[in-house]
């Protein structure tokens, strides 16, 4: 092959592979600002409204690790394919969807496609690219994945005010096919000496557990007044820990392990995991929540929530190749701590200024250092993630490492909704008391609560009272996310390696 035909080659191989990452990071948050107009179409609850949400991350996170391991066994190229094909039906699906059960059960099928394209994306740029390359088209699929997710609600805001909200899965289905056919003719895969014992109750022990702690949370998350001890509740999330623990164990023991626990002995990888789970736990599920204070409390309509958000966005695009030089150049310590830190400071940046005012033009500073961290930290931990990572093992790497971003996004969904209900909760306790209104208003939940400003018009100052009820919960949840930041970075510092100038090339 030629030098021009293999760079032309090269280039088809990142077009259809970031084709699919993009359509499967779009679907994260481009749902979100829908999500109003899905409620209102459907009549719906709050709590069904957020499974349209929750039945993608949930089923992304829990076909994550099975995915992987089968693409490792049976080929990396074939899975990623079949997942494209999978996500494009899904969307087919969730475009059609009469009712918001059907809706729901699409996106959960778009979730497991979902899971194959991310997980197996990484491992196969590691297999189609070497050294310093490997590095500058990781850090393109990295701003890919931070750009995907970013503009989400952008795209969203285009389409549902401007045709419907059903267009916003239309879309996908010319791009995963053009995806699939590109894929098909120009990705290629090395094929390396594997295991190819199936691990049965390694798989069903890593399903069960992740369902069992995500329903638990999503139990309290519906029931905001109940105990934490409550059974539906604590029953779960027990059960949950207790089969992460068995898990471990069968893990360790068995002879042909779904997982390879000996990855987490390369301190580069856990830092990575750490990163991954910690941006989208912290900023990626905040962006729900975000979306719903712009739209819904402060005012604008949805295309104008996604063109402001752009400044988060625009940084992954326009960073995501030099970040990946980057790198290659002093490698992914520096990078991911200081990307982690950059949130920590857009984070403490907004919660400073967001106050209660109704402008978004106060936020422009932390989207800017948020922007700036988004773009640094995905090449810099998916770079991360594959380093000293034996060939025949970046299917499962790429696969935990994207457990840990799912998991984080799946979770903070959950815990960042928690907090954010927590704090309406008490606000409007505080300034209703706690009688028939204010709990019909907590129970139609924050989502909700414009409309119930309405319902409640003849009350003096509800919805001034409401508004900051939930921009009380945001500052909450932006403390936390705050002190979440810090300390990812602090450990990323001593985790991920820090390499000896000789071994800059080395990591690339």
């Amino acid at each position: 092959m030629d030098e021009t035909k293999e760079k032309k080659t090269s280039w088809l191989v990142l077009i259809a592979i970031g084709m699919g990452v993009l359509m499967a990071m779009l679907d994260v948050t481009i749902v979100n600002v829908a999500l109003p107009t899905i409620q209102r179409e459907f009549h719906t609850s709050y709590i069904t409204t957020q499974w349209v949400v929750n039945a993608y991350t949930s089923t992304y996170t829990i076909s994550i690790l099975l995915i992987s391991k089968l693409g490792d066994m049976y080929g990396k190229k074939l899975f990623f394919l079949l997942s494209m094909l999978i996500f494009t039906t899904g969307s087919l699906l969730c475009s059609i969807s009469p009712n918001s059960l059907m809706l729901n059960i699409s996106r959960g099928i778009e979730g497991v496609g979902g899971a194959g394209i991310l997980g197996l994306s990484m491992a196969l740029i590691g297999d189609n690219y070497e050294g310093k390359q490997r590095a500058f088209i990781l850090g393109i699929w990295g701003s890919i994945v931070g750009f995907g997710t970013s503009i989400g609600p952008l795209v969203g805001g285009i389409l549902v005010q401007y045709f419907n909200w059903r267009s916003i899965f239309l879309i996908n289905i010319p791009i995963g096919i053009i995806a699939i056919i590109i894929g098909i003719k120009f990705i290629t895969e090395k094929h390396y000496e594997v295991d190819r014992h199936v691990d049965i109750l390694g798989m069903i022990l890593s399903t069960a557990m992740v369902f069992c702690l995500v329903y638990g949370l999503l139990n309290k998350e519906n029931n905001i007044n109940a105990s934490w001890m409550t059974p539906n509740i604590f029953g779960w999330i027990a059960g949950g820990i207790v089969l992460l623990i068995i898990f471990i164990l069968w893990e360790k023991h068995y002879a042909h392990p779904m997982m390879n626990l000996d990855l987490f002995k390369k301190l580069s990888f856990v830092g990575s995991c750490v990163a991954a789970f910690t941006i989208t736990l912290g900023l990626f599920s905040f962006f729900t929540y975000l979306t719903i204070l712009m739209q819904d409390y402060m005012g604008y309509s949805p295309l104008e929530v996604g063109l402001q958000r752009l400044i988060i966005s625009a940084f992954p695009l326009f960073l995501g190749a030099f970040v990946g030089y980057l790198v290659g150049k002093i490698g992914s310590r520096i990078v991911a701590s200081g990307s982690l830190f950059l949130e920590a400071i857009g984070v403490l940046a907004m919660n400073l200024l967001l106050g209660y005012h109704l402008q978004w033009t106060f936020l422009i500073p932390a989207f800017i250092f948020m922007g700036l961290g988004n773009a640094g930290i995905n090449p810099a931990i998916s770079n991360a993630a594959l380093l000293d990572v034996e060939p025949q093992n970046m299917g499962m790497a790429s696969g935990i490492n994207s457990v840990c971003r799912q998991f984080g996004n799946c979770l903070g969904i959950v815990v960042l909704g928690l907090i954010v209900g927590d704090g309406y909760h008490r606000s409007l306790i505080h300034h209703l008391g706690n009688n028939h209104v204010s709990q019909t208003i907590i129970q139609a939940g924050p989502f909700s609560g414009m409309e119930m400003a309405k319902k409640f018009h003849q009350i003096p100052g509800i919805t001034t009272t409401i508004r900051h009820a939930y921009y009380d919960g945001i500052h909450e949840l932006l403390w936390l996310s705050l002190i979440l930041f810090i300390i990812s970075g602090i450990l990323c510092w001593f985790l991920i390696k820090n390499p000896r100038s000789k071994d800059v090339n080395k990591e690339a």
